[in-house]
């Protein structure tokens, strides 16, 4: 996690000085040293201001790099397997190497401007009627990388704040999902005719067995309980019924079936009968 917050903070403060600090010095720097009164004051003024910028601009730039190759490395994964992040990774690294070679370009044109001297020029990139011929065609350099800078440094930024989006767990989940699947989709497509028949052959058998298996349910339910049957539950000692049997300690035996019932005692049966008295109905006290 620190290492994380470490490069990030390296990659977020350097680009926001790289690109704020060029933006500020295009509009406000430049623009101010117009309105100096001094004709000749207008190109030195400017020098020296981006002179003194150039070494902050420096350590802005190298902590943005820093910290961009660190996240690069640290999301290798993301930018390999996840869909989009590899696309954005190469636009972010194309837009970054052209605005240090820009940037480069232009702390190489401003020393060339500090060399010339005061010169009367009609702003810091705008060159009057009496400007060298030199110096005039620096500042008109000058004036298009003045403006380009900031436009790849902010393109940097948004491409950022892409990557930021791509980073949100729908987002992951669904361009990993994504990539494995393009990985994937060339091996398939050329076996899809094979492919095709074996997960039809799998279906048909998947019927076959769930179709078994209800008949066999079926039939095992059947057996279990019969339709119109009798069901006939023998206590005693010894028995010759294919019913369930259960031995009690004491020697009775029950016979249940849907009309009747019929309960006795030491071998003797009857209706509702006790010590081997048979009769139908109520029981009297003997």
């Amino acid at each position: 996690m620190e290492q994380h917050l470490l490069s990030r903070s390296l990659h977020d403060v350097g680009l926001a000085a790289w690109f704020g600090g060029t933006l500020m010095g295009a509009v406000g720097l430049n623009g101010a040293t117009a309105s100096l009164r001094d004709a000749s004051e207008r190109s030195t003024a400017s020098t020296a201001g981006w002179t003194r910028w150039a070494p902050v601009n420096a350590a802005a730039i190298g902590a943005h790099l820093v910290g961009a190759a660190r996240l690069l490395y640290t999301e290798r994964d993301r930018v390999k397997n996840q869909q989009g992040v590899g696309l954005s990774s190469a636009i972010k690294t194309g837009l970054t190497v052209a605005a240090v070679g820009t940037t480069a370009y232009s702390g190489a044109l401003n020393r060339k401007m500090a060399a010339a001297g005061p010169v009367r020029v009609q702003g810091a990139t705008e060159p009057g009627l009496d400007t060298p011929s030199d110096v005039a065609a620096t500042q008109k350099q000058l004036k298009a990388i003045q403006w380009l800078i900031p436009a790849l440094t902010g393109g940097v930024v948004v491409t950022t704040a892409w990557q930021g989006e791509q980073m949100r767990p729908s987002q992951v989940a669904a361009g990993g999902l994504s990539g494995v699947l393009s990985k994937v989709s060339g091996p398939v497509q050329g076996n899809a005719a094979p492919l095709a028949g074996i997960a039809a052959g799998v279906g048909l058998l998947a019927a076959l067995r769930s179709r078994r298996s209800k008949s066999r349910s079926t039939a095992d339910t059947a057996a279990i309980y019969p339709v119109g049957g009798t069901s006939t539950t023998t206590y005693g000692a010894a028995s010759t019924s294919p019913s369930a049997t259960t031995t009690v300690p004491a020697s009775s035996t029950t016979t249940s079936s849907p009309s009747s019932s019929t309960f006795g005692t030491a071998g003797t049966t009857g209706t509702a009968g006790i010590s081997g008295t048979t009769g139908t109905g109520p029981v009297s006290p003997a």
